[in-house]
């Protein structure tokens, strides 16, 4: 028994004709006739009989029959699967991200791209930058994004984005008139602010320090996200990343440049031990798409 036996049986039983199962299969009628004896005595039972000129299957024949287009329906999901797999619509992937970033906007940037490709996994964690790096390195994550460097021999690591820190206020606050925020404007404001062992709070805090400002810090919570919730409900002000509080209308939240300009850069981090899948690469295109608009390095 062969997979050509197999298969002629298999195309001679959907089109009811060993005429139209050599078309298909693109090979000669006696071919498939010979094709078919050879089975027929390989299994040890006929397979077909005429009636009124028709060819028709034996009830051993329907039998096997049936186990037959099992396996080939199994070829051809296999056959499906290495074409999605080649065409990059199939694979399991791991990413993890800062809050700022996978709390809301990367869910939402990327909802597009998984609507579009169904057989990709994608498992999300939200985790601060130095454990990220740790995960990239110890091949448990596929793409990490981090906005602190990591060097390792083992991990991949290019800047993917570099953003502007923003001032959100309330819409009804005095300084929502202006256009720009400076830091010199936010003496004695009350401050949303994150933990203090966020790196973006770190980077805002050096930048009040270099004005000779002292932030005055009321409120402490543990995401952007929800700085912003407090800011557009009249709390207080807040620096945030320009990716956070989007949904927020201005009638609620008013977000303004800050100057001096306060940068922080996002790398991207992948395992350096194995190349990426396919499926990585795919969704890493469409991350980099997502953080454009805010890439300061692409506006200037």
């Amino acid at each position: 028994m062969n997979i050509r036996q197999l298969e002629a049986f298999h195309t001679t039983i959907e089109t009811g004709s060993v005429t139209l199962a050599g078309e298909r299969l693109g090979i000669s009628q006696p071919a498939v006739s010979k094709l078919l004896r050879s089975f027929s005595e390989t299994c040890g039972f006929q397979l077909f009989t005429r009636a009124g000129g028709r060819l028709v299957p034996t009830l051993e024949a329907r039998m096997l029959a049936v186990e037959v287009d099992r396996m080939f329906a199994g070829t051809k999901r296999i056959a499906r699967l290495a074409e999605a797999v080649r065409n990059r619509e199939w694979g399991e992937v791991t990413m993890a991200a800062p809050a700022a970033l996978a709390t809301r906007y990367l869910t939402q940037a990327l909802s597009p791209f998984l609507a579009e490709q169904p057989d990709i996994h994608l498992t999300l964690q939200s985790r601060n930058s130095p454990r990220i790096g740790e995960l990239v390195a110890a091949g448990q994550v596929d793409i990490g994004l981090s906005v602190l460097p990591f060097e390792q021999s083992n991990v991949r690591s290019e800047i993917i984005m570099r953003f502007a820190m923003i001032c959100v206020l309330p819409a009804a606050h005095r300084l929502a008139e202006k256009q720009v925020i400076e830091i010199d404007d936010l003496r004695n404001e009350s401050f949303v602010s994150l933990p203090r062992d966020d790196c973006s709070l770190m980077t805002v805090d050096r930048a009040f320090q270099m004005r000779g400002v002292q932030k005055r810090n009321r409120i402490e919570v543990p995401l952007s996200e929800t700085a912003c919730s407090l800011v557009a409900n009249g709390v207080g002000i807040s620096i945030v990343p320009p990716f956070v509080g989007l949904d927020y209308p201005d009638s609620r939240l008013v977000r303004r440049p800050l100057l001096p300009e306060t940068f922080m850069d996002v790398w991207l981090l992948t395992p350096g031990s194995r190349p990426p899948s396919l499926a990585s690469e795919k969704l890493v295109e469409f991350i980099r798409i997502a953080v454009s608009p805010f890439d300061q390095r692409t506006m200037r």
